[in-house]
């Protein structure tokens, strides 16, 4: 039996190829894409809760290939555009995040503590090293993440302000863009990743098809050595009614069952790990590990 089909059943089946932009991705380096800039979203949450003393968390919302001028004209007129350079490329990458979210950084690195994102502007000479500072352990994480997706290690670049005014690549050429939801405590902001495309598609293709970046055992120990943990000395505890609790008042005074020679407890979470006395480094308190609980390694 013979079929008939018209033209637009055979447009359904095979969508029209976009003469403008001969490189694709197809939906198996899609997934590889995906896993590894999900890959870095984890690593980079992890960094900047440990470096900004803030909870981070970076929400991985897509991959899109676009030309370098979609790309500029999506970002705002004033941003911070930080370029990683390729050993052997003259194309770099871009890291691209608010400048209000880079200066709470900022505040935070030098012990501030901002409640609310402050006013965008372009980064003094101390903020621009603190920055840079910060982005050589960010691109060291891109490198980790995407792995052999790149043309070799990412260092740090330059730091750009305006994205019309930033030619790091033809506006007509093609580059590979993810997107994020970058969440600073309670302040939600967007940032974005760029990669050349003429940089990546040809090791997609010789990475395999389907295939995700291998998830090494060295990058799960990095992963793991960066992830931020809450540490507390703890006194033995004491054990009062719930009605002495209620009648406590300013000035009463409870008598703790830790003798002064008793060194406190480090904890993780409600888990021992050590011993430790305190003390003081300079202005802050201090404590200084006497023994290890050998159970901790057991």
């Amino acid at each position: 039996m013979i079929v008939a089909t018209s033209p637009d059943d055979a447009i359904a089946r095979h969508p029209e190829y976009d003469f403008r932009r001969p490189v694709q991705l197809d939906r198996e380096s899609t997934r590889q894409l995906e896993a590894a800039f999900e890959a870095f979203a984890r690593l980079w949450s992890a960094q900047l809760t440990a470096k900004i003393r803030v909870r981070a968390h970076l929400a991985f919302e897509g991959v899109e290939l676009i030309s370098y001028e979609e790309y500029a004209e999506s970002l705002p007129g004033t941003t911070a555009m930080v370029t990683g350079a390729f050993v052997e490329r003259e194309e770099p990458c871009v890291v691209q995040f608010g400048l209000d979210s880079a200066l709470m950084w900022v505040v935070q690195m030098m012990g501030g503590r901002g409640t609310s994102l402050p006013e965008a502007r372009t980064f003094t000479p101390i903020e621009l090293a603190l920055v840079r500072h910060l982005m050589d352990g960010t691109f060291e994480h891109l490198s980790a993440s995407l792995g052999p997706l790149l043309p070799g290690e990412v260092a740090f670049g330059a730091v750009h302000y305006s994205p019309q005014y930033l030619q790091v690549i033809s506006a007509s050429a093609d580059v590979i863009v993810a997107r994020y939801s970058m969440h600073l405590g309670d302040v939600r902001r967007t940032a974005t990743v760029m990669l050349p495309a003429s940089a990546v598609v040809d090791r997609l293709a010789e990475s395999g098809r389907g295939a995700t970046p291998a998830h090494t055992a060295g990058q799960t120990l990095d992963q793991l050595h960066a992830t931020p943990t809450d540490v507390t000395l703890r006194l033995a505890p004491l054990t009062i009614g719930a009605g002495d609790v209620l009648d406590l008042a300013p000035g009463d005074v409870l008598r703790l069952p830790h003798p002064e020679t008793r060194p406190f407890e480090l904890m993780v979470g409600a888990v021992p790990i050590a011993h430790a006395t305190t003390g003081a480094r300079g202005s802050r308190l201090a404590c200084t590990i006497t023994d290890i609980l050998e159970e901790t390694h057991s």
